[in-house]
């Protein structure tokens, strides 16, 4: 599946804590698309990237997303709405 992304996803994905391999890599091998990305992900790695984002989306007292964790809730919602997942 390719899925783009914006420069502030990638960069919290990469500067997330227990960061696998095969994720590092894929953002690695990113391409570049103006001034956002897109990823080519097999569904394994959609489902782990699903994961790792999913733990760090966190929410005030409120409910609402944190503006720190936006970025990961973005991307949980778009690799669960992706035709291909």
């Amino acid at each position: 599946m390719d899925l783009a992304i914006t420069r502030a996803q990638k960069d919290a994905v990469l500067g997330a804590k227990h960061l696998p391999d095969v994720l590092k890599r894929v953002l690695d091998q990113a391409k570049a698309q103006g001034s956002d990305f897109v990823i080519h992900m097999t569904y394994e790695e959609a489902t782990a990237l699903n994961e790792l984002c999913s733990w760090n989306v966190h929410t005030d007292a409120a409910g609402t997303v944190t503006a720190e964790s936006k970025p990961f809730d973005d991307l949980v919602r778009a690799i669960m709405t992706h035709p291909d997942y």
